[in-house]
């Protein structure tokens, strides 16, 4: 006795629309600042998120009690140092989504 198979139709519109819904792209870009040992707070441009924080080369820990924390407003990230870096560059890795 034969058996007959079948396979339900796929849309691929929707399809690859539920894959691209799951897979997020994003861009990564430096902000650079120079300290001046007052300054603790680094906004960053609206829509982007930080990620990491160098101070002169070295990478800086995010948490309450550790180098820095960061807040956000509802459209502007911003970096908040627990002390102010003096006269040294501050280079802060962001991401997007895109």
């Amino acid at each position: 006795m034969p058996v007959k198979i079948t396979k339900p139709q796929q849309n691929l519109i929707e399809e690859l629309a539920s894959l691209k819904a799951r897979v997020r792209a994003s861009e990564q870009e430096v902000f650079w600042s120079s300290g001046d040992g007052s300054n603790t707070a680094f906004p960053l441009v609206r829509g982007w998120k930080p990620k990491f924080v160098y101070v002169d080369g070295a990478l800086y820990r995010e948490g309450a009690n550790e180098d820095y924390t960061v807040s956000y407003d509802g459209f502007i990230y911003t970096v908040v140092m627990a002390v102010a870096p003096g006269a040294v560059d501050v280079g802060i890795i962001a991401q997007r989504d895109i």
